[in-house]
């Protein structure tokens, strides 16, 4: 069987992609929108920070989401990389059983 890897999507680019560009926001004003700086931003877009709790509640209030749409989603990402980093080892980790 033929399966194709599909990477994960990271926070800035769900950010970007299904928010910012088709709402016509830029990083800037989204940045003064939410009371943030706009390196915070930035840094969000280009993948070099994780949506914090603060952040969260932010982008949802002026998204009209959930805080926890973004933390599940940030948690989402972070498991998946880790569980393809951790594969070997997770593998071998036998499923307790109490036996006696």
């Amino acid at each position: 069987m033929n399966e194709e890897y599909i990477e994960t999507p990271k926070i800035g680019d769900i950010l970007k992609e299904e928010f910012l560009d088709p709402l016509g926001i830029t990083p800037y004003r989204l940045s003064k929108e939410i009371n943030v700086s706009t390196s915070s931003i930035l840094d969000l877009v280009h993948n070099k920070r994780k949506i914090s709790p603060e952040m969260a509640l932010r982008l949802s209030k002026f998204f009209g989401t959930s805080h926890k749409f973004w933390l599940n989603l940030q948690n989402e990402i972070d498991i998946r990389e880790l569980k393809s980093k951790l594969d070997s080892d997770l593998q071998r980790i036998q499923l307790y059983s109490q036996s006696a």
